[in-house]
């Protein structure tokens, strides 16, 4: 991982308007449950799944399609350390956001009289983290396939087709068809619950193998794919 890229990418991240709006939206906008009722605790701020996508969008396309990416890889910048600098950058950026949610809530609950849970935040940081990472590595992948934007249109694809493809297999009564097309769709949002590891209780291990190889597995194949993409370094300056 190169730092430079990871605050690099922060800070185009978080100078982007549209950006802003959207993690504004999706960050803050859950606050209001937690100002009504102070009391419903941390688990109704939600997760961070959409501000994740918000930062993730375009995380490699958009330098494919700008011409970027061959200026950086001209420099002392494996591909490996590009794609996962970019990775380790949206889920730090995610996580961030969350850690500031979750303050945020501590304070209204403070300040209304609550009770402020503080193992309830950390579980909620905790899942949260994990789901920063999951949807990054998720998203790199897509994005290593499609210039721009195409990674969101590429999820969306993805996701449509798998639910198709699960209602097909239940009204058909194909359960290999249903259960793989769940797992995909599944796979497109990878978390974990990790309550049991806070609270003890019967560890979910297929989950949590599930999510390392789904993270891996994206993670690889983004690597992959952009080791075996062809750059013009020639157009780069045009």
């Amino acid at each position: 991982m190169n730092l430079a890229l990871v605050l690099a990418t922060l800070r185009q991240r978080f100078t982007s308007p549209i950006r802003i709006f959207i993690v504004l939206l999706f960050g803050w906008m859950p606050m209001l449950p937690i100002l009504l009722a102070p009391s419903a605790g941390f688990a109704a701020l939600g997760d961070c799944y959409f501000i994740a996508l918000a930062l993730a969008a375009g995380m490699i396309g958009q330098d494919l399609s700008s011409g970027i990416l061959q200026l950086l890889l001209a420099r002392p910048v494996t591909r490996a350390q590009y794609v996962f600098s970019r990775w380790g950058a949206v889920a730090a950026g995610t996580f961030l956001i969350t850690v500031l949610q979750t303050l945020a809530a501590a304070l209204i609950m403070a300040l209304r009289g609550a009770p402020v849970q503080w193992d309830q935040a950390a579980l909620f940081l905790a899942n949260n983290a994990l789901l920063a990472l999951g949807t990054a590595a998720v998203m790199a992948l897509l994005s290593s396939l499609a210039a721009g934007l195409g990674d969101l249109g590429l999820l969306f694809l993805v996701f449509i087709s798998a639910q198709v493809l699960e209602k097909l297999g239940m009204l058909k009564s194909w359960e290999w068809l249903a259960r793989g097309a769940g797992e995909l769709s599944r796979g497109l949002k990878p978390e974990l619950d990790l309550a049991p590891f806070f609270h003890g209780g019967p560890v979910a291990w297929f989950a949590v193998v599930s999510y390392l190889s789904t993270v891996t597995l994206c993670l690889g194949l983004a690597v992959m794919v952009m080791n075996r993409r062809e750059l013009s370094y020639a157009s780069s300056g045009n």
